[in-house]
């Protein structure tokens, strides 16, 4: 994995992290094919672990065990459980940076904006809903004031928010493009993490995209 240095969460991961989520092993050197491997599974034992236990919990032993390994395997790849986490939120902001902006501009706005704003939410909610583990850590680390994470959050997000900006601005609509895509963008994050409450509340998931669908389109084309 590699993810190129900017300065700054709008543009890419600061240098600092960049430098943080490189794949060399603790000695500096660059793992093999086996020692990448290796790595691998230690990333997949940790965002196992994540669906069963909290951030804070999350124990090197725990992680090492799931990936059929010992702690001191995991040393020589990262200093800590958190470093592990860093990796995966890496891994995951780099696979949907682009995903997550197609899925805005990749729609019918003109010919049908109702559908198009449908396809949207239900991807969005498809998306959070199958990430929600390593987004809920982003989430609750950019709050605590981790720039690490903060910067991956932003950065997994901005493509969809810009995407939102050009929309609102084509469409000629009397509402503030930044303003209009910074609230959708929360919006659909803060429903998203919220859907579970909601539906045993009694808002299943196809009247939540419908509603939301239609905030959607109305701040996109009116």
């Amino acid at each position: 994995m590699s993810i190129e240095p900017a300065n700054g969460g709008e543009s890419g991961p600061s240098d600092e992290l960049a430098a943080e989520i490189d794949e060399r092993a603790a000695d500096g050197r660059m793992p093999g094919r086996r020692g990448l491997a290796t790595r691998q599974r230690l990333l997949d034992a940790t965002a196992e672990q994540l669906e069963s236990c909290g951030y804070r919990d999350l124990k090197v032993v725990d992680i090492a065990r799931t990936a059929g390994t010992s702690p001191a395997t995991f040393y020589q790849y990262f200093p800590d459980a958190e470093s592990a986490v860093l990796v995966q939120a890496a891994v995951l902001t780099e696979a949907w940076h682009e995903e997550l902006q197609f899925l805005i501009t990749g729609r019918d706005w003109s010919g049908d904006p109702d559908a198009a704003a449908h396809e949207v939410v239900d991807g969005f909610l498809t998306f959070w809903t199958d990430h929600r583990a390593i987004l809920k850590v982003l989430d609750l680390a950019s709050m605590e004031g981790d720039f690490r994470f903060r910067d991956l959050r932003t950065w997994l997000l901005n493509g969809a928010t810009n995407a939102l900006v050009d929309l609102v601005a084509a469409h000629d609509s009397d509402m503030d493009p930044k303003a209009t895509a910074g609230v959708v963008i929360a919006m659909l994050a803060h429903v998203a993490n919220h859907r579970p409450g909601l539906e045993r509340w009694g808002a299943d998931h196809d009247a939540l995209v419908a509603t939301v669908a239609g905030i959607l389109r109305h701040a996109i084309v009116g």
